[in-house]
């Protein structure tokens, strides 16, 4: 039974997966500590134009500013990925969690929400992570494969990559918060950089795939 036990104990180590809270809108209505909503594309300046940095009117304040509407709705998607470093995380195409926006005085935001890596136990350290929005097309897009694959068709966007300040949850750890996320704005033709990564993480998966 002690042989039992602790095979089971050690098996349910190996299996655990550590744990995110993410998201860019948290702390009580009265005391913020981020808000860092996503802009759509920007329909007076270059449609390629990246863009991050909190505004004036965000949570840390920046002095960056935006052209396009805030994202509201179901008809946008914002969702997280992960990676030991930077260029694993902007390669990754697996997705963690994925969410639509709030609308009306909360457009370009999303509550709080968990997400769990499949890849990664609890106490990790060092884990990278990106947010990354599209257009869903009404919900048949649910893939930054797809929006790559589109060629620059559908509208989409990354936030600058930040590393978590603490290891990731799970058990007695408490899961760290994507407070260091800031805002970005969607692009309707994705840069070339961002292609070679996509085009990576493609490689990456079908590499896997055939193995």
């Amino acid at each position: 039974m002690a042989v039992f036990l602790l095979g089971s104990a050690a098996a349910s180590s190996l299996l655990a997966q550590g744990t995110i809270v993410w998201g860019n809108l948290f702390g009580a209505p009265t005391a913020r500590v981020l808000v860092a909503p996503v802009y759509g594309v920007d329909p007076t300046g270059a449609p390629d134009a990246r863009k991050t940095g909190n505004t004036a009117t965000g949570v840390p304040a920046g002095n960056q500013t935006y052209g396009g509407a805030l994202l509201a709705g179901t008809g946008f998607t914002l969702a997280i990925y992960t990676g030991g470093n930077a260029a694993e995380a902007m390669s990754s195409m697996t997705h963690l969690g994925s969410a639509g926006f709030l609308t009306g005085a909360f457009a370009g935001l999303i509550n709080q929400r968990t997400a769990t890596d499949p890849n990664r136990p609890p106490g990790t350290t060092e884990v990278n992570v990106q947010l990354r929005a599209w257009d869903n097309r009404m919900g048949t897009v649910t893939s930054w494969a797809q929006v790559m694959a589109a060629g620059g068709q559908i509208a989409g966007g990354s936030s600058d990559v930040l590393v978590l300040t603490g290891p990731l949850g799970g058990g007695a750890v408490t899961p760290p918060q994507t407070l260091g996320l800031r805002s970005f704005q969607l692009t309707q033709v994705p840069e070339p950089s961002l292609i070679a990564l996509g085009a990576l993480g493609l490689g990456a998966l079908l590499l896997r795939r055939r193995k």
